[in-house]
């Protein structure tokens, strides 16, 4: 068994920031100029280009077909300008590589549209000369875990790529924990993927 990982003060402020966004909120009130012009694509992925794994896993996933957004500052007004109002165009997954505190906002503001979260990857290289990943989903890990332990240096490109082609879901929930030695992130050393769905 996996020990719990330690969180730091800076994060639990971070959580605490987020949540306050999240309550703070109101559904309905905030414009939707931003949302692109075109045909919705079902997927959407939210790319944080301060970083640049962030980019590189968004850059994967738009290569087979799905929809890059970056994600502002105020992550509630991402949520309202620019996923909310594709919902009704056809919208059915959204994907991220992100810090923690930006999954607690999102997951939250989706959960109100009928959204649930099929898969959420913990990737940390605190205190560890590797890396290590814990994985939770109802889609098939074993592509997702293949990718990480051979991608290395293209860690996030690989994983884009697995997340993307896995389509199958099962009504049970599986968890798996990998060491991987890959090089520390170049931003933050504590990254979670995900991925989010609407059924239709």
């Amino acid at each position: 068994m996996t020990p719990p990982l330690a969180i730091d003060r800076r994060e639990v402020l971070k959580l605490a920031g987020a949540a306050s966004i999240a309550l703070l909120a109101s559904a309905g009130t905030a414009p939707v100029a931003a949302v692109p012009r075109g045909t919705a694509s079902s997927t959407i992925v939210l790319a944080d280009h301060r970083y640049a794994e962030s980019g590189i896993f968004a850059a994967s996933l738009e290569r087979q077909g799905a929809r890059v957004i970056e994600l502002a500052s105020d992550r509630a007004r991402t949520w309202f300008d620019a996923v909310e109002p594709l919902l009704p165009l056809g919208l059915r997954s959204l994907a991220g590589l992100t810090l923690e505190s930006d999954l607690f906002v999102l997951e939250r503001l989706a959960a109100k549209s009928g959204a649930r979260k099929c898969y959420v990857g913990m990737h940390d290289w605190r205190c560890r000369e590797g890396s290590a990943h814990r994985l939770s989903a109802t889609i098939d890990l074993d592509p997702i875990a293949t990718a990480l332990v051979t991608g290395k240096e293209r860690w996030a490109e690989s994983l884009g790529e697995a997340l993307g082609q896995t389509e199958m879901e099962s009504r049970t929930e599986r968890r798996l924990a990998l060491n991987c030695p890959m090089r520390a992130a170049r931003g933050p050393r504590f990254f979670v993927s995900w991925l989010i769905r609407w059924t239709a």
